[in-house]
């Protein structure tokens, strides 16, 4: 009888862990809050959001034409546009914003390729910004605690595009342009974010590259064994800092569980290899970034991580950093 009851023991061990699809290495991933989980999520953000008499929204308001651009607030990116239009409305940056004081605005900007040839059916290859290449650039401030409406938004600044003496764009004939200007902001709040981080410019190059590569594949697996427990944790820092900045009611933060759980419990999750990618670096040089070296519209400018599903093809955003006094061998973590 006692031979039967360790040989069914066994047997337990052994279909247990065949039930375990893909293990996760949670060393490779350093978990920063692990009293997070499912259930206390959105009440645990919840209780770091703050009401003020007065909550700042800043937003940017931008018009481009014969360009594409991507915009980094404080080096940390808040938007990309690969399109030949633009957006009607404002785009909020507080998630950008850290703190009171100068903040950084750097928009990038790249030629338009084939749009025009996708869009219209027919035009060459765009390879270089034109003449008539240009952006204008508008900081608008609102109150989020009260009635106003867009109607009533405060320009902070305006920016246009630099242009020679004959009105020509400065960079026409060049395949890429980035310039950068600063504003003032005013918040209520204080976020750590990544400020505390390393220099990871100055760290072993290929050891990053490698802890970012297998952190990236451990969070894939998140996905794999529909882990929400696990995937929670990992959000629970970025979306606090998100949360705070933009004075985010529970209603908002209940939508974003129900975006992220369902993500997790998709159907037929399959993740795609880690390939096809560069390292780059955000936060001046305190995030690290795996960057998808697609130029296709849907895929441009998003991370390297890719979960196909049956409903779509999921991009997470995985940034990473290494706090003050970690070391880079023991792991990167996800940025606050």
């Amino acid at each position: 009888m006692r031979k039967l009851l360790v040989l069914f023991g066994i047997l337990s061990v052994v279909f247990a862990c065949g039930q375990e699809k893909n293990p996760i290495n949670t060393k490779i991933m350093n978990i920063q809050y692990p009293e997070i989980n499912a259930t206390n999520f959105v009440s645990e953000i919840a209780k770091q959001v703050k009401r003020y008499e007065k909550e700042p929204m800043y937003y940017m308001r931008i018009n481009k034409s014969n360009c594409v651009v991507e915009v980094l607030v404080n080096d940390y990116p808040v938007h990309k546009n690969y399109e030949l239009s633009n957006y009607a409305t404002p785009i909020a940056i507080n998630r950008a914003i850290l703190k009171s004081g100068e903040q950084t605005f750097t928009y990038r900007l790249y030629p338009v390729g084939d749009l025009i040839k996708e869009e219209y059916g027919e035009g060459d290859t765009v390879t270089t910004l034109t003449d008539n290449t240009a952006i204008a650039i508008s900081i608008i401030k609102m109150d989020n605690g009260s009635e106003k409406t867009l109607e009533d938004e405060e320009v902070i600044m305006k920016h246009v595009s630099l242009t020679d003496a004959k009105g020509r764009f400065i960079a026409s004939g060049k395949p890429y342009y980035e310039f950068t200007f600063t504003f003032n902001a005013q918040v209520p709040y204080a976020n750590e974010g990544w400020s505390k981080g390393q220099d990871l410019s100055k760290l072993d190059q290929k050891l990053l590259e490698a802890k970012a590569v297998a952190f990236y594949k451990e969070y894939g697996k998140t996905y794999e064994n529909k882990d929400a427990d696990l995937l929670m944790k990992l959000k629970f820092g970025t979306e606090k800092r998100n949360a705070i900045a933009n004075y985010k009611k529970l209603g908002g933060i209940n939508d974003l569980e129900k975006e992220l759980l369902t993500d997790v419990k998709s159907n037929n999750i399959k993740i795609l290899p880690i390939e096809n990618y560069k390292m780059v670096f955000f936060g001046n040089n305190r995030i690290v970034f795996l960057l998808s070296n697609s130029l296709k519209l849907g895929y441009r400018g998003f991370g390297a991580l890719m979960v196909d599903t049956d409903e779509s093809t999921l991009m997470p955003g995985v940034y990473l950093y290494l706090p003050e006094g970690k070391k880079l061998e023991d792991g990167l973590y996800m940025i606050n």
